[in-house]
Order: C-alpha cells, then sequence, then structure tokens
C-alpha cells in the first residue's frame, strides 16, 4: 500500500506576511522523501498527497516542483500536471502576501457574497483567481461552502475566518492586513511606520 512515512509532519503553511514564497526545490526533494512507493500503482496513489504538501507549505506548485514530484515518483509530467491543473485547490502561481477566500456557497450567496465579489474587482482589479499587481493579495472565489454558515457572508484571510462581512468591512479588513505587513516588513528593517 502506497504511504507516506508516519513519522513525516509536514511543514507549516507558511504564516501570514510571508505568505508569497518562491519554491525551494531542495525542500520540495525533503518533503518527497517521506513518499516510498514498492510499485507503479502506489507511485499513482502518492500523485496527489505529494502535490498538496507542495502547495500547502508553498502555495502554489511551479512547473519545476510539479517535474520533480513527477521524477520521485516515476511517473510522467504529463500525469502530474493533468492532476494538478485539474484540482481547484492547487495553485500553479504564486499567491499573493496575502490570500482571500471569498464563500459563494448557498448560505452566504443570498446574503451577499456576490457583493464581495463585485467589491474586489471594483476596487483591487481582481477576479477569482487573480492576484492584485502589487502582489498583496489573491483572492479565490469558493463555490462550494466555508462550513461557517451561521457567519455568513464569510471570507477566510490567510488562516482567519470572518463572518458577516460586509463591502466596507472587507475593505478594512484587507487594508489593515496590508498595512500590518508594511509594519512588519519595516520593523525587521529597524524602522517605524507612521
Amino acid at each position: 500500500m502506497a504511504h507516506a512515512e508516519q513519522t513525516h509532519v509536514p511543514l507549516p503553511v507558511p504564516a501570514p506576511f510571508t505568505g508569497r514564497q518562491e519554491i525551494d526545490l531542495d525542500v520540495v526533494r525533503e518533503l518527497l522523501s517521506h513518499f516510498h512507493y514498492s510499485d507503479f500503482e502506489e507511485a499513482q496513489e502518492l500523485i496527489l498527497s505529494a502535490l498538496q504538501e507542495v502547495n500547502e507549505h508553498f502555495g502554489w506548485v511551479s512547473p519545476e516542483a510539479a517535474e520533480l514530484v513527477a521524477e520521485h515518483l516515476g511517473t510522467t509530467v504529463n500525469r502530474v500536471f493533468g492532476l494538478l491543473t485539474f484540482y481547484a485547490d492547487f495553485r500553479t502561481a504564486p499567491r499573493g502576501h496575502h490570500h482571500l477566500l471569498v464563500c459563494h456557497g448557498m448560505s452566504c450567496y443570498v446574503l451577499g457574497s456576490q457583493q464581495l465579489v463585485q467589491e474586489l474587482q471594483d476596487r483591487y482589479g481582481i477576479a477569482d483567481g487573480d492576484t492584485t499587481p502589487d502582489e498583496q493579495l489573491s483572492v479565490q472565489v469558493v463555490n462550494g461552502c466555508l462550513g461557517v454558515c451561521d457567519r455568513s457572508p464569510v471570507v477566510k484571510l490567510d488562516d482567519t475566518y470572518v463572518g458577516h462581512v460586509t463591502p466596507e468591512s472587507l475593505n478594512d479588513l484587507l487594508q489593515r492586513a496590508i498595512a500590518g505587513r508594511a509594519a512588519a516588513e519595516a520593523a525587521t528593517r529597524g524602522e517605524t511606520v507612521g
């Protein structure tokens, strides 16, 4: 049976303020080193798990990382790219420093999520799957449900769920996140933000 070693603990998803990462292929090799198989069928079963680890660690899967997955699991690059581009959870381009999920499930839709999507298009010029030109924000509209229906409409910014969101509160949330990132970067440089 295909498996990843039980002692392996996935590396954490990048915290806010470090959400945009270039892919380090040596780290990808380390992530893949925990995937073992005894035959072709087992290797095929591990492709999705391997891609998920890379995607969770870096926030996306580069073509080079996908090639390493194919090489490590003894399969074709076409097979890996087919899976990578079939599932909506995988990103094939780096996301912004902040990643916003907008729930578009039934409850959120009825209570105004379309207004949030429109506000993102009008104010930030981004639609589903886009990243702002300054690379601050990526957005993904979830046509399923984020599972927090009692707080509809709901968004998830980085690792935080926020409910009862209006276009005004969404803009406030995004501006605070972007300002917080700027302050954190300034602090690492020994500067103060005014």
